[in-house]
């Protein structure tokens, strides 16, 4: 007798029950910096953070360029169920020809975007992939999302951002480990070359007047640091890019609120070298966890010829470490020099991606305008502009009270 085994493949086996969603998802107006619980760049040992996402920072940003962009901002925060806070994510609403765009609060003065994350907290790419529809559920509709030099980590952490759908940004962060170059022993040659140029161009910046490196000085002289320092910055952008940023909606003002006397020495650093009183190269940069900024320097073009841009990058260098800084971070940007002294590179991506018809087309839109437009790498950081005149001794105005008397760097 023959035997014959069938399955009913009318009843199907009992699904195993899916585990429950651990997570919480709050997005808060933008201006509840309280509500929202967001970390201090003091917060160093709970938090991993770049400056650009701090408290201070996106105060200051949402009050200036976010107020001139009539920029919808919103503070999103995800909670473990049993285990907390998992990361903290600034985004805007901002309109650009009446298409909606989801992005960063940025606008071109952050250097790196990404999540505060909880060290140890880090995400999967699956639980990630279930976090994000959801955030984007919480938040108003928009056309396209335009998120723009997402960094690949968080100071060593993974940036959950990079499990979105990236391309590379096209530059690269650079940074110096300041515990690696302890001394100049250990530094590499070309960078012991450079330094061996820079005590030859300060030697010779010296005859032409007293050199003095100012570090956050006076309010008075602070401000006359900041006003200089504007000047040679829009002459730099007409000269390379010919459009002046800081006309842009809210930047300028950005620059002054973080110079001003409230903010230096703490969230802002503000320093110059002057020759003769007068200010030859100036920058403001941020500070926090252990990292110095350097995000928004210039120099006068006369003095092209005596490298007052990098001697005064190199002071800031070594006085970081003297100060105990862990890191000097160079920004983003593939500067040269800054591939001769960075001892790390931060590579950043972009997630660009259309939700209708209008955002598709503004996205390819922008494309076929970039490739149209030649790239111009900026090196506004130091780099010396050529046909400049070198000034005279009896040129050179004093202006600023000289605090501190400059060393050779």
């Amino acid at each position: 007798m023959t035997v014959q085994m069938t399955t009913d493949v009318s009843r199907s086996m009992p699904a195993a029950a899916a585990p429950p969603f651990q997570f919480s998802i709050d997005v808060i107006d933008g201006g509840d910096l309280d509500r929202a619980g967001w970390p201090s760049i003091a917060d160093a040992s709970s938090v991993l953070m770049h400056v650009y996402q701090s408290r201070e920072f996106l105060d200051v940003w949402m009050n200036t360029v976010g107020d001139a962009h009539c920029a919808q901002s919103f503070l999103v925060v995800v909670k473990h169920r049993q285990h907390g806070p998992v990361f903290y994510l600034p985004l805007v609403v901002e309109k650009k020809f009446n298409i909606r765009l989801l992005r960063f609060m940025d606008a071109g003065v952050s250097d790196f975007n990404a999540p505060i994350v909880v060290p140890g907290v880090e995400l999967t790419r699956q639980e990630f992939t279930a976090i994000w529809p959801m955030i984007l559920a919480r938040l108003p509709k928009v056309d396209a999302i335009d998120l723009q030099k997402i960094s690949t980590n968080v100071m060593g952490s993974t940036n959950p951002l990079t499990y979105l759908d990236c391309v590379p940004h096209g530059t690269s962060g650079h940074a110096i480990n300041l515990g690696v170059i302890s001394s100049n022993l250990n530094a590499p040659t070309s960078v012991a070359r450079l330094r061996k140029k820079l005590r030859r161009d300060f030697r010779r910046l010296g005859q032409l007047g007293e050199t003095v490196f100012l570090i956050n000085p006076s309010p008075a002289e602070a401000d006359e640091i900041f006003t200089t320092l504007i000047k040679f910055k829009r002459q730099k952008y007409m000269a390379t890019t010919g459009r002046d940023f800081l006309a842009m909606p809210g930047i300028r003002r950005f620059y002054r609120e973080m110079a001003a006397p409230r903010h230096i020495g703490g969230l802002s650093h503000i320093s110059a070298l002057t020759c003769g009183g007068k200010v030859v190269s100036a920058h403001l940069g941020f500070t926090g966890h252990g990292c110095f900024y350097y995000t928004f320097p210039a120099y006068d073009p006369a003095y092209r010829q005596y490298s007052v841009g990098h001697i005064l990058l190199q002071h800031l260098i070594d006085q970081c470490r003297a100060d105990g800084y862990a890191t000097f971070d160079l920004g983003e940007g593939d500067a040269p020099y800054k591939a001769k002294l960075a001892t790390h590179e931060l590579p950043l991506r972009d997630h660009e991606h259309a939700l209708n018809a209008a955002g598709l087309l503004y996205l390819q839109m922008r494309r076929a305008r970039r490739s149209l437009t030649p790239s111009t790498t900026l090196d506004a950081q130091t780099a010396e502009p050529r046909g400049a005149r070198a000034p005279k001794p009896n040129d050179l105005p004093r202006r600023l009270t000289a605090r501190r008397k400059a060393t050779q760097p």
